[in-house]
């Protein structure tokens, strides 16, 4: 897979949703369990702060590929 810059781009739980069609109440409940150290699916998250959760394009697109059955 390519690397550019884009690739890094910054998402939301909603643009992640749109990406994935995962609803995000879970792509939240997902994000809460890999914080409590608990293994769960999806995507690779950043916490920016207590409230404000993250997703690179990139770590998406990955999650999404590793899925192809």
């Amino acid at each position: 897979m390519r690397n550019t810059s884009s690739d890094r781009d910054m998402l939301t739980a909603n643009e992640v949703r749109d990406l994935t069609g995962v609803p995000v109440s879970t792509l939240h409940d997902w994000a809460a369990k890999r914080e409590r150290g608990i293994n769960a699916p999806g995507p690779h998250h950043l916490r920016l702060s207590d409230r404000h959760r993250r997703w690179t394009r990139i770590d998406v697109l990955e999650w999404l590929e590793s899925t192809r059955v």
